[in-house]
């Protein structure tokens, strides 16, 4: 039986009716495209998590032969979509979707790490299978495409990982945690550092796995970053790609 996925409240997801996908990130995206020569024929792309479709918008304000599905499970986010014949909103979690098949792109800004469970390494399984999907639904050559905010810890790598995991997630410190400022309090975040994103794309079938780093970052206190055993925040876009069929 799969792990559910926890759901932020309404309330929380307020937080995130924004756009974090700046111009020069977007640039990123372009790059990656063209790069596996995605942009150069007609593309689907799935923006797992796209809640109010400004980033989608944009990639089809961009791209004329482009079409989108998003993917949103909360409602008060997928009703602000704007309606575009070339983008279908779905009202789902990821999880619980039916999943299409041989999509050339699937984009994940800043969700992953809100696919929590019961659980630390329940957790970095639903998040592990989120990437095995992905992989379903591309087809050969397709590509994945991840915003994330990267934690590294100063003494052992993934370790705030599971600190900031076990805090946020804790009902009974949810009242602390919130009022330290986790807007996940009782329900859970977590986050990882790059190197364990490449690790689990790469044990979830794809290739040619790229790392672009967009900005530092620093949400925390001095204190806090000590308490975390935390080196380093940092906000970076991974790209990878399902290995195309051979020709031969």
């Amino acid at each position: 039986m799969a792990d559910s996925v926890k759901l932020l409240s309404s309330e929380q997801t307020q937080a995130f009716d924004t756009e974090y996908v700046d111009d020069s990130m977007f640039d990123l995206v372009i790059e990656a495209l063209d790069k596996y020569q995605i942009s150069q024929a007609p593309f689907k792309l799935m923006d797992v998590g796209g809640g109010n479709g400004k980033y989608v918008d944009k990639v089809l304000n961009h791209f004329a032969r482009a079409s989108a599905i998003l993917v949103e499970p909360e409602p008060s986010l997928a009703q602000k979509n704007r309606p575009d014949e070339r983008k279908q909103v779905l009202q789902s979690t990821f999880q619980s979707l039916a999943l299409p098949s041989r999509l050339q792109a699937v984009q994940f800004n800043w969700v992953l790490h809100h696919f929590v469970t019961e659980g630390y390494q329940n957790t970095c399984r639903v998040q592990q299978q989120a990437l095995r999907d992905a992989y379903k639904v591309l087809a050969p050559g397709g590509i994945v495409l991840i915003f994330e905010n990267f934690y590294e810890g100063a003494l052992i790598e993934d370790l705030p990982s599971q600190l900031i995991y076990h805090l946020t997630s804790s009902k009974v410190l949810a009242p602390l945690t919130e009022k330290l400022g986790a807007n996940t309090a009782g329900v859970g975040v977590c986050f990882h550092s790059a190197r364990f994103w490449r690790q689990q794309l790469t044990q979830a079938g794809f290739a040619n796995i790229s790392e672009h780093h967009c900005y530092d970052f620093s949400a925390l206190s001095r204190l806090k970053r000590i308490g975390l055993t935390l080196e380093k925040q940092r906000v970076g876009l991974l790209v990878a790609q399902k290995p195309p069929l051979r020709t031969c």
